[in-house]
């Protein structure tokens, strides 16, 4: 059974335009993906403040209007417990969405993270969650497996994980540098498309803020870090800061992007499984 992987945001936890900010600029959802596999079973990474609008692209789709579970998703999985990543899984609860024991595939930090503060553990102990400790492999439906990829990152809460889906995609939206991790060059090279983070052009872009205290790779470095993978493989920027030039396709940085050989993403663009 193959499937796709809709691109559902493309911004960083704050969204574009971000609150308090000038609203210029690209509009994006904070990032996140699905996949939809073509009989409809639907995984979603990351649930993220604005999973409504995102649930609302799903339901223009085909495969996803075929499902007939009750539930808006079949199955979640959460890279870490920064705010743009998890917060929409209050929508979940029986105040809104009412869902009915959503396997939430998350690793034994998470669990605990979860398990331990509210409004979370009532989405568990009201049997709307699901947790599912562990990083995989496990197969989740046919033809669709997933992987939970450990990643350095900040830690305040929890650990971070990339997903790989089927050894296939990969999704790593934070992490603080490509030289911390040193499975870096082994699984982005091991898969067909990698969409990574990329919330930084440059450490003067955000004025006030002292973006080193927020560690995460600039676009620059990732270009160099994986320029020559780019050959033969497809590697698409994501999680985009909204002071980031790169996420406007007009700009200078972006065209950059593209000389090198890498994409930039976009909310609701589709990739499809197997090609």
């Amino acid at each position: 059974m193959t499937g796709s992987i809709i691109v559902l945001g493309t911004a960083q936890d704050g969204g574009n335009p971000q609150l308090g900010s000038d609203g210029r600029g690209r509009p994006r959802l904070v990032s996140s993906i699905a996949v939809v596999m073509e009989d409809g079973t639907t995984l979603a990474v990351d649930v993220t403040p604005d999973v409504k609008a995102q649930v609302a692209h799903l339901s223009t789709l085909a495969a996803y209007r075929s499902r007939t579970a009750r539930n808006a998703v079949d199955h979640i999985a959460l890279t870490h417990g920064h705010m743009g990543h998890y917060a929409g899984l209050v929508q979940f609860g029986k105040e809104a969405h009412n869902a009915d024991a959503i396997p939430a595939w998350v690793s034994p930090a998470m669990a605990g993270f979860l398990g331990a503060h509210q409004p979370w553990r009532a989405l568990i102990d009201g049997g709307h969650l699901d947790i599912r400790p562990g990083f995989g492999p496990v197969e989740l439906a046919p033809g669709l497996r997933i992987r939970l990829v450990p990643v350095p990152h900040r830690a305040e809460f929890t650990d971070t994980v990339g997903v790989s889906i089927n050894d296939e995609v990969l999704f790593i939206p934070d992490i603080d540098s490509w030289d911390a991790w040193p499975a870096a060059e082994e699984e982005v090279g091991r898969h067909r498309v990698s969409l990574l983070d990329a919330t930084f052009h440059g450490l003067d872009e955000v004025p006030g803020r002292d973006l080193t205290e927020i560690p995460h790779p600039l676009v620059g470095a990732t270009l160099e870090r994986f320029g020559h993978l780019a050959v033969d493989r497809r590697i698409i920027l994501t999680h985009l800061n909204h002071s980031n030039p790169a996420g406007e396709p007009d700009s200078a940085a972006s065209g950059a992007v593209r000389a090198a050989g890498f994409e930039v993403a976009e909310d609701f663009m589709t990739i499809r499984l197997g090609e």
